[in-house]
């Protein structure tokens, strides 16, 4: 599932992409949400578009290096104009893929590009990217985050009610010749402060 993606912060992808054989899955501007569900959330720093490049599984780099070779040449001309305008500041094809790593049987990952690929990106001024996800990336995107319900002491709201209820209470005299709160149990210190 290669992508192309290209961006820059003053970049006009739509401009570019009017009467353009691209079809992007995806236009940004600066500004915006990355993620329309949370529009208070993250924003993209750069304007720009995606394209889909390949189909192919995240198995394994071969399916989606022969169709990323095949996109580069088919809009080879198209692509090349995006050197010369000086707002594109990114030009890139990411390649997700597997990770292949398990402590058990596979202890080391290793991927290629080979020269076809690499030479003819490089022309173009596009750049390569490897992303690697655990194979049950989907399943923990979808996993809502647990909270957890251990609580290492009070929290401020309660420690400041405390103190308030401490500050509020008459003082009597102490043997040694200081106070402390009527009918305190001798604790009548800030829990903020940790003085007495």
């Amino acid at each position: 599932m290669c992508v192309l993606r290209v961006s820059g912060k003053k970049f006009d992808a739509p401009r570019f992409l009017a009467g353009s054989r691209l079809k992007p899955y995806s236009v940004f501007r600066v500004g915006e949400p990355i993620l329309a569900s949370r529009p208070v959330g993250k924003v993209h720093k750069a304007s720009g578009f995606k394209v889909d490049v390949s189909r192919s599984s995240w198995g394994g780099l071969t399916g989606q290096v022969l169709d990323a070779i095949a996109f580069l040449k088919k809009h080879k001309r198209k692509l090349a104009r995006l050197q010369t305008i000086p707002e594109v500041e990114d030009v890139r094809l990411d390649f997700p893929i597997d990770l292949r790593v398990d402590r058990k049987k596979v202890f080391a990952q290793f991927d290629y590009f080979p020269p076809a690929l690499v030479v003819l990106a490089g022309e173009l001024g596009c750049g390569l990217e490897l992303s690697i996800y655990p194979r049950d990336f989907e399943r923990l995107a979808r996993a809502k985050p647990k909270r957890s319900r251990k609580r290492t002491g009070p929290t401020e709201r309660q420690t400041l009610a405390e103190n308030r209820r401490l500050a509020n209470k008459p003082l009597q005299p102490t043997s040694g010749g200081g106070k402390r709160p009527i009918g305190g149990n001798g604790e009548g210190r800030s829990r903020l402060s940790g003085k007495r």
